[in-house]
C-alpha cells in the first residue's frame, strides 16, 4: 500500500522568493519534487521590464506557463508570441524557447516542470548567476544567447 503524503499549502507569507540572475526576474517554489513525488516542480515569478531568461531547451522536462498579469513575448522553436493575463503556453523537452518582458508594468506568472528535479537550478543561478551555462548542463538545459 502506497503512503499518503501531506498536502502542501504555501501562503504568500510562506514563499522564499530567489532572484535568478536572469534581468531581475524573482521566482519563489511553490511545489518542488519533494512534495509531488518528483510528478512537478511549480513556481510564481515575477517578470520585471526587460526580465526574461536567455532563449535555452531543456532535455528532461515539459514545460508549461500561466500568465496572470501583464504581457510576455515567447519564443517558442522559431516563432515569437505576444501572450496576456489568462494565457497558457506548454512547451516540449526539446524545443528553443524563451520568455521576455517588452512592456511597461511587471508580469506575473506561473511556470511547472514535469518531471521534477530542475528545482536546484534557480537556487543555484540565484547564488552565482555568472556560472549560468555551467549550472545549465548539470541540469539538461542549454542557453543561447543573442546579439
Amino acid at each position: 500500500m502506497t503512503a499518503i503524503r501531506k498536502a502542501t499549502i504555501v501562503r504568500p507569507e510562506d514563499r522564499e522568493a530567489v532572484p535568478t540572475g536572469a534581468g531581475g526576474d524573482i521566482y519563489a517554489t511553490l511545489a518542488s519534487g519533494a512534495e509531488t513525488d518528483a510528478g512537478y516542480f511549480l513556481t510564481h515569478a515575477i517578470v520585471p521590464p526587460g526580465g526574461g531568461p536567455p532563449a535555452h531547451v531543456h532535455t528532461r522536462e515539459e514545460e508549461a506557463f500561466y500568465l496572470i498579469r501583464g504581457e510576455l513575448v515567447f519564443l517558442v522553436g522559431a516563432e515569437e508570441v505576444r501572450v496576456g493575463a489568462g494565457s497558457f503556453v506548454n512547451v516540449p523537452k526539446g524545443l528553443k524557447h524563451r520568455f521576455r518582458n517588452d512592456g511597461a508594468v511587471e508580469a506575473e506568472l506561473l511556470f511547472w516542470f514535469a518531471p521534477a528535479g530542475i528545482e536546484g537550478l534557480f537556487r543555484e543561478l540565484g547564488e552565482t548567476p555568472e556560472r549560468i551555462v555551467e549550472i545549465g548542463e548539470k541540469y539538461g538545459t542549454s542557453y543561447f544567447f543573442e546579439g
